[in-house]
């Protein structure tokens, strides 16, 4: 049965097996929608679910502006009440200076109080300050100091720096408290100042239970393993309910001093947890609401669905995995062993051929690889021949040549005919000649020391100065400290052969040129310049691109020699150290031009061929 089935596959075109693969594969649209079914309900069930999270915060902030809208008008109160205004007055002296007051002024003030906090659960106390220290309450008398010097706490230069806005203090634990289980409060708080002269009287403080945030909260549904905080806008913790396992938002928050600043209603990630982060700020108050809702809480309900779901589609995949697995194979495999057979033929074996063939596509691609193979092992057997006779013509070609000790003793044996003969110029241009084709071809290093090319230029030089007589000058500014430092070889004497024709064509006075090389912190300096007739600033910039700019096949062409030969210098410059090394021209109509290569020296020691 299987014979059958693999001829019958050998005998099928490509088009029909993968006809087959994907009817096969069928199964994963099946499986794709049950993914997008169960996406889709989820999605739906955790859009709601942080909905409903969002609408939560903003009714707590809600809440919180109308609890603190009133505690606001409370605060105003007793700028409308002139016998509250009139005890304050009387007791106006620097904080700290008050002793007593009058047993009816604290009468008075009790029940001034006492009235304001009624039916109020929510506050802990209304406290009416004076300036001087003097504090009335509405708090029993043995629970609450009657002088209190409000310089003992810091939190109170926050509201004696106010101008007489209201103010909400973060928790705190006020000294005028006398318990010793003091409690931490939030306060409504404002400077009291006289309606006519504007001269503050005193203070009234309006102390909140953290109690009363709890109940805000309680009486919504919220999530009972989020985290919700409430901060103003200095960042502050004012109040935060904890998630059921005690982790707290403000701490995953807050970070290098500063709350993390997220985008309202986005999912974040802390502490390797995803959340929802949720923000409400009150323009009214200034207060920011925040909620922090583990993502994994919010997707709870969909859990079910998408464990089913993931085990459904593990199924379906390991099913369609073999079922395509086993399908793929028998397609490929042809081609598998073709590509068996052109990896031995890339390591050199042309013998190989493919034994069997099938009535489908590969069957014609391995018909076609036998014939390029036979035809490959033809070409080569004839390439090979071909190679052969010409390396030996290369080699008979080599033997003939002349060996370069035969110049030089040829050379030599001129020098001491002009000697004899007391021709000194002729003598100077053989020796000078002489060391230039030495130096060119016995030395084969890619970094020579400068003093050695500085001098295959002086011999340049002699014999240039020769040939000109007395028009070309040149002066050497070489600092010592710099001879031995290794750069790239035959570097300098395309500079001052450059310079020898900017310098002299058409002057009939002659010319001069000035060779630097000079060390300036880490870079090492070589300059080549002369008095030519130089070039305009736009001559210059466009110089200095084309010399930056990698050849083309048309600059190539090109009779420009000049920039051509400055290119080259710049590239093997530039391939030898990188950034690190550089080939700028300068110069300006009738004053020359001038050259500067600068090399980095601690990089000398650079490997790369030139």
């Amino acid at each position: 049965m299987m014979e059958r089935i693999s001829a019958c596959l050998r005998n099928l075109n490509l088009h029909t097996k993968l006809l087959l693969l994907f009817l096969v594969l069928i199964l994963l649209p099946l499986g794709m929608q049950g993914v997008v079914t169960y996406r889709h309900f989820s999605q739906t069930i955790d859009r709601k679910t942080e909905q409903f999270t969002i609408d939560i915060v903003r009714q707590v902030n809600a809440n919180l502006n109308r609890m603190l809208k009133d505690l606001e008008r409370l605060s105003l109160l007793p700028l409308y009440d002139q016998m509250v205004l009139n005890i304050l007055g009387k007791y106006d002296a620097p904080m700290g200076s008050a002793a007593w007051a009058l047993s009816d002024d604290y009468l008075k003030m009790k029940l001034y109080t006492s009235g304001q906090a009624y039916d109020r659960p929510e506050i802990r106390g209304i406290h009416l300050i004076s300036n001087s220290g003097i504090l009335f309450s509405n708090v029993d008398s043995l629970a609450i100091e009657a002088v209190w010097d409000s310089r003992r706490d810091p939190w109170f230069k926050e509201l004696s720096a106010s101008d007489g806005q209201w103010l909400l203090i973060p928790p705190h634990e006020p000294s005028y408290y006398t318990g010793q289980n003091a409690e931490p409060y939030i306060s409504v708080a404002r400077a009291i100042r006289d309606p006519g002269t504007l001269r503050r009287l005193g203070y009234i403080l309006i102390d909140i239970k953290l109690e009363a945030f709890r109940q805000l909260i309680s009486n919504l549904n919220f999530e009972q393993y989020a985290s919700l905080m409430i901060v103003d806008s200095q960042q502050r913790l004012l109040f935060e309910q904890a998630s059921a396992a005690g982790l707290s938002a403000y701490d995953k928050l807050f970070k290098n001093g500063r709350l993390q600043q997220f985008e309202n209603n986005q999912r974040v990630v802390l502490d390797g947890k995803d959340y929802l982060y949720v923000q409400h700020y009150s323009g009214y108050s200034g207060l920011s609401v925040v909620s922090l809702t583990p993502i994994a809480i919010i997707q709870k309900e969909s859990g079910e669905i998408m464990t089913f779901t993931f085990w459904f589609a593990v199924v379906c995949m390991l099913v369609v995995t073999v079922l395509a697995a086993i399908l793929s194979y028998r397609i490929t495999h042809p081609l598998i062993k073709l590509k068996q057979n052109m990896v031995r033929v890339e390591q050199g074996d042309f013998s190989q051929r493919v034994a069997s063939f099938s009535n489908d596509e590969f069957g014609q691609l391995s018909r076609g690889f036998n014939r390029m193979m036979e035809e490959i092992d033809r070409l080569f057997n004839e390439v090979f021949i071909l190679g052969i006779r010409e390396k030996e013509a290369e080699l008979s070609a080599l033997q003939s040549q002349i060996n370069p000790h035969f110049i030089y003793n040829t050379l030599e044996s001129v020098n001491m005919m002009a000697v004899r003969q007391k021709h000194a110029e002729v003598s100077v241009m053989v020796t000078a000649l002489g060391k230039l084709l030495r130096y060119t071809i016995d030395k084969v290093d890619r970094l020579v020391p400068l003093q050695e090319e500085v001098a295959f230029v002086e011999s340049y030089v002699r014999i240039q100065q020769v040939r000109y007589g007395g028009k070309l000058q040149v002066i050497y500014e070489i600092d010592e400290n710099v001879t031995t430092c290794q750069i790239p070889k035959l570097i300098l004497q395309p500079l001052v052969e450059n310079a020898v024709y900017h310098g002299l064509d058409g002057r009939e006075e002659g010319g001069m040129i000035w060779i630097l090389a000079m060390r300036f912190g880490d870079e090492l300096l070589l300059t080549v310049r002369d008095n030519g007739r130089g070039l305009n600033d736009g001559e210059i910039e466009a110089l200095n691109k084309s010399i930056h700019e990698q050849p083309s096949y048309q600059s190539l062409k090109s009779n420009d020699g000049d920039k051509l030969g400055l290119n080259n210098i710049y590239q093997r410059i530039r391939f030898i150290y990188g950034e690190a090394g550089s080939l700028i021209v300068d110069g300006s109509p009738g004053q020359g031009l001038a050259v500067t290569i600068s090399i980095r020296i601690q990089d000398m020691g650079d490997d790369r061929h030139v």
